[in-house]
């Protein structure tokens, strides 16, 4: 007969030296797993919110100069109305002219439906018809 007749191999390990190997590496290349994958995902989100802080500011630039260009038309026609709100579909502008003397101080205020602000102070010179100085803050 088999001598080994009646001995088990304890939980398919057949030496004794491999006893406790497997669960440890699976649980290290698990933890890998998932250090990775929460990686892919924080830089996925942080990338959504750059591409809308560059939407939204590709919004307020383009609010800027569209209502810059309607402002200083209206400064070289020497009009004496000069527009004071333009409404965008993604927000409007508000615009404040001060009468310096020979210069005027224009204060241009987008404002996204967002909420998000830029504002730009323009000195101009009526005499030249050009632009003194262009002062922004976001």
């Amino acid at each position: 007969m088999n001598s080994k007749w009646g001995q088990s191999v304890q939980a398919g390990i057949l030496n004794r030296q491999e006893n406790g190997y497997i669960f440890p590496v699976t649980l290290i290349m698990t933890v890998i797993f998932s250090s990775f994958l929460l990686h892919q995902v924080e830089n996925y989100r942080l990338e959504r919110m750059f591409y809308h802080e560059s939407d939204q500011q590709f919004e307020l630039e383009i609010m800027m100069k569209y209502t810059w260009d309607i402002i200083e038309e209206q400064l070289e026609g020497d009009q004496h109305d000069i527009s004071t709100l333009i409404t965008f579909s993604r927000g409007s502008a508000t615009v404040t002219v001060k009468d310096l003397g020979i210069e005027k101080e224009v204060i241009i205020i987008c404002t996204t439906k967002m909420g998000r602000e830029y504002k730009a102070t323009i000195l101009y010179d009526m005499e030249g018809e050009k632009v003194i100085g262009w002062y922004e803050t976001y």
